[in-house]
């Protein structure tokens, strides 16, 4: 799906479709036990002057956006990030919290190869991954859904 078909839905509507689509992620068993993000919520609020996350909810950070996620969302996200695999970046390449990237965009500033048929490329708190179509398009809702700034 484009942004523009993503945006064209409520706040109601995405949460539905959310729910919906992170529902597999949440009943999958975890392959670890350790969270496999590299930047911790506190981390994310003070790099983006964000007060603390409330009770219940975390800060994390999908393509350079800072997303509030509750614990579901969470363990979606960190689901869908096991998941996930991690390309070789140039040497002397810097992961940057920029948003709004296309994958012509990341593979030209982190010298990727182009990804496999079916997959795409997200850069997940700080980290460059590589994800099917299903559960890049998932991780995308959840940013448009659940989007700070």
């Amino acid at each position: 799906m484009t942004y523009e078909q993503w945006a064209s839905y409520s706040d109601d509507e995405l949460d539905t479709l959310l729910e919906a689509r992170r529902q597999p992620y949440l009943e999958a068993d975890p392959l670890t036990e350790r969270e496999l993000l590299l930047l911790e919520s506190n981390q994310i609020a003070q790099l983006y002057s964000l007060d603390a996350a409330p009770a219940g909810h975390r800060y994390a950070l999908i393509d350079g956006q800072p997303v509030l996620l509750s614990n579901e969302d969470h363990t979606a996200l960190l689901r869908i990030n096991e998941l996930a695999r991690v390309p070789t970046i140039g040497s002397g390449v810097n992961i940057a919290p920029t948003a709004a990237l296309t994958q012509a965009d990341l593979i030209n500033l982190y010298r990727l190869a182009e990804p496999e048929e079916g997959y795409n490329y997200a850069v997940l708190n700080g980290q460059v991954i590589s994800l099917r179509d299903s559960a890049y398009e998932t991780l995308q809702l959840i940013r448009i859904a659940r989007a700070v700034l």
